[in-house]
């Protein structure tokens, strides 16, 4: 969704301008630094943030160079495959991403290493190209499915029936072999294969999906909200339905897991869904269409999380000391006190 989104809105708007940049940087980054700052959790923690931050940029980079050619087939046709080679080159070189990611070691790493951040963004390399690709596509997809669903152009319908059956068929029988032949597999074997073939399901749910018009005529509002606050829900998951660095589940009501589910979703969904709008609010405050303004700002909110940053470790430095000092040390410390 992320190559996918991003690609679409970039080629259907051709907004690739600073403020559009800091806005998406903004959206995916604002909330996770305030709730690292609560928590004393590492960036990587809640790596989603991270992946889609790398993701979004990957694909601003590979369309705002030579924009003005983006509309040639052949000169988007290169760029993909520079993306395919330079993404190769990141993930599939063996010793690669722990070099290539070294700049960023102070926000990436978990326990003085890279490890899990190259864990976390290896399994899905592929995900963003493919869903480029798709947006890229889509608008020949379109005309497919518009050919096959009109009955005026004077093609038997039964051939327009053949051919999309024809398809769906061939997409079933990809399906199930991926389904017993990769899905089956056990999890340490499977999650080397995971990045190549994570996309089969994906793309056959989604011909299924809309495969007739009265399918593409109903949707469901509840996902279309969902998906407007996801980041949120993303976050929120891990301090309202679990503790212990995820791997408990909190409990609101013992005894009772169904309505302890209950309760911990509505307390979930609200929590997320005001923590979008406080996110869209901080947004249209500190990011308006003035670069002056934004500037002002960025200086301003930095001063004053630097200056939050420095007293909170001032104060932690300084209890800490007080509780590792000799007796002798203790009873100075404690008469400076009073």
């Amino acid at each position: 969704m992320t190559g996918f989104g991003n690609f679409s809105f970039f080629c259907t708007k051709n907004d690739y301008s600073i403020f559009r940049l800091l806005k998406m940087m903004f959206r995916l980054n604002f909330l996770v630094i305030v709730v690292m700052a609560v928590t004393n959790h590492a960036f990587v923690r809640y790596y989603v943030c991270a992946m889609h931050t790398y993701w979004f940029l990957s694909v601003w980079v590979i369309l705002v160079v030579l924009n003005r050619f983006n509309n040639n087939r052949c000169f988007m046709a290169g760029k993909f495959l520079i993306y395919i080679v330079l993404n190769a080159m990141i993930f599939e070189i063996p010793g690669a991403p722990e070099k290539l990611f070294i700049p960023f070691h102070y926000i990436l790493d978990v326990n003085g290493n890279l490890n899990y951040w190259i864990y976390r963004s290896t399994l899905d390399h592929w995900a963003t190209v493919i869903g480029m690709l798709v947006a890229y596509n889509y608008p020949y997809y379109e005309k497919l499915m518009t050919f096959l669903d009109r009955n005026d152009d004077g093609i038997n319908w039964k051939v327009k029936e053949a051919i999309r059956l024809m398809i769906t068929g061939m997409l079933i029988t990809i399906f199930v072999v991926w389904l017993y032949f990769i899905l089956l597999l056990d999890r340490h074997t499977y999650i080397k294969i995971h990045p190549y073939t994570s996309c089969i399901p994906i793309v056959v749910y989604l011909w299924l999906r809309n495969l007739y018009p009265v399918l593409r005529a109903h949707h469901l509002n509840l996902f279309t909200w969902l998906g407007k606050i996801t980041l949120e829900t993303y976050l929120s998951q891990i301090h309202i339905y679990m503790i212990g660095d995820a791997k408990k589940i909190l409990v609101y009501i013992p005894s009772y897991p169904l309505l302890n589910f209950m309760v911990a979703t509505s307390i979930y969904l609200y929590i997320s869904l005001h923590l979008f709008k406080m996110t869209v609010f901080f947004s249209s405050y500190l990011l308006p269409r003035d670069l002056r303004v934004i500037c002002k700002n960025a200086l301003t909110a930095a001063l004053w999380l630097g200056s939050c940053y420095a007293l909170s470790y001032l104060i932690t430095f300084w209890s800490s000391w007080g509780r590792k000092k000799t007796g002798f040390e203790f009873m100075i410390w404690n008469v400076t006190k009073i």
